[in-house]
């Protein structure tokens, strides 16, 4: 599965809690397919359900300026999606519903605004995969 961001790297599966997450080690990107947020998230205990429906159902823009990603499983372009949280969060998710694509940091964003204690399980993962793609960038 090719990297939305990237373009041109194939990204490699991690498994958390018996969920495959699509990573991309050169960007530190992260392609959770339609659904795979909210199994995470109740395995690890981690997010609102609240949260969760604003990201799936969250206003959908094309924002100008925006970069042109690919969905990495149908390859229509992504739309950036505004979850009406506080703060707004901004992703980019598939306009067929395939899947939502994380920057790097931003899917440890995420799970920080939804409240997971730093000691969450889901938390340690996401910042040993921050801390992965950091390195690897220097």
């Amino acid at each position: 599965m090719l990297c939305p961001a990237c373009a041109d790297r194939d990204m490699f599966v991690l498994e958390f809690e018996h969920v495959e997450i699509d990573y991309c080690y050169r960007c530190g990107g992260v392609w959770l397919d339609s659904g795979e947020l909210e199994l995470i998230a109740r395995r690890a205990g981690a997010l609102e359900m609240r949260l969760l429906e604003a990201l799936e159902k969250g206003e959908a823009e094309r924002a100008s300026g925006a970069p042109r990603r690919r969905c990495p499983v149908c390859r229509k372009l992504l739309v950036q999606v505004v979850a009406q949280t506080d703060p707004p969060i901004t992703l980019d998710r598939c306009p067929a519903a395939h899947g939502l694509w994380f920057d790097w940091g931003e899917l440890g964003g995420v799970v920080r605004a939804a409240g997971a204690q730093s000691d969450n399980l889901l938390a340690r993962f996401l910042a040993g995969i921050e801390a992965g793609a950091q390195a690897q960038a220097q």
